[in-house]
């Protein structure tokens, strides 16, 4: 019972500060600790806990004058982020549908985060025995064709500050990469042929294939791939959507040249 209630309590804490942050985006003036209370019905020592923590982490500014608040240019750095991966996903939706009509799987982009992958956005096959997985879906970078592509292109430092302790990798299946050695000698294998193969190694009976998305100076900016029931989308077939996957690719980087 100690547990659910400091737990509540955490959780009712973070909806506060939300609630104050909401209230000061709404309001187009600085806004002083009083008028805060009043309006969110919080208590005053709550409030100026709540700011002095936010003021902090630079998600409001205290005008030392007035005494009084206004929002901070961090929030102004996350709105940036969310654009910056809408316009991603609004990008490639075309690419996607196109890839999807032409092989009947299921498509997705990622993006890197991390060890581990992140779904943009997925459009499903419309067969009836298909792979499903939702945006928002997170899976280890080392399992999955996605992964794969998006850490052959990182920096060698970036990588290795990523896996500097694991010498050995979780395995989803028994196929999954399960050593750090194997994962190198993978990737670099990945950075040669432009491509990534998933075979089975994320989830059992099912394959992928995937190919990177370059921004203008040459990093891997996100990745899309076809994914489908290895019964089949089966190793000849990935061999088969290879060359349409990576031309596409190609169309992708050339929009993102000035991102």
């Amino acid at each position: 019972m100690e547990k659910l209630m400091r737990k509540n309590e955490k959780i009712k804490s973070i909806d506060r500060a939300l609630n104050l942050l909401e209230f000061l985006s709404a309001n187009e003036q600085e806004t002083g600790i009083t008028e805060i209370s009043k309006k969110l019905h919080v208590g005053l020592s709550t409030v100026h806990r709540i700011l002095t923590t936010l003021k902090s982490r630079g998600y409001v500014i205290q005008n030392q004058q007035t005494k009084k608040y206004r929002l901070g240019i961090k929030l102004f750095g996350l709105g940036c982020a969310v654009q910056s991966t809408k316009r991603l996903v609004e990008i490639t939706k075309p690419y996607l549908r196109q890839l999807s009509q032409n092989t009947n799987e299921t498509v997705n982009l990622a993006i890197l985060e991390g060890k581990e992958v992140i779904y943009l956005d997925t459009i499903e096959s419309p067969e009836i025995l298909r792979t499903e997985i939702m945006a928002g879906t997170r899976t280890p970078a080392h399992c999955t064709a996605l992964g794969k592509v998006l850490l052959a292109f990182i920096a060698d430092v970036e990588f290795e500050s990523l896996y500097k302790n694991d010498e050995l990798l979780s395995s989803l299946t028994s196929k999954s990469i399960s050593s750090l050695k194997e994962l190198k000698k993978c990737l670099k294998k990945v950075k040669e042929q432009g491509y990534a193969v998933d075979s089975e190694e994320y989830k059992i009976g099912v394959n992928c294939i995937s190919v990177p998305i370059f921004g203008r100076n040459g990093e891997a900016i996100t990745a899309i791939s076809i994914t489908g029931p290895a019964s089949r989308f089966t190793i000849d077939e990935m061999e088969k959507v290879k060359d349409i996957l990576m031309t596409i690719s190609k169309e992708i980087s050339n929009q993102f040249l000035d991102y």
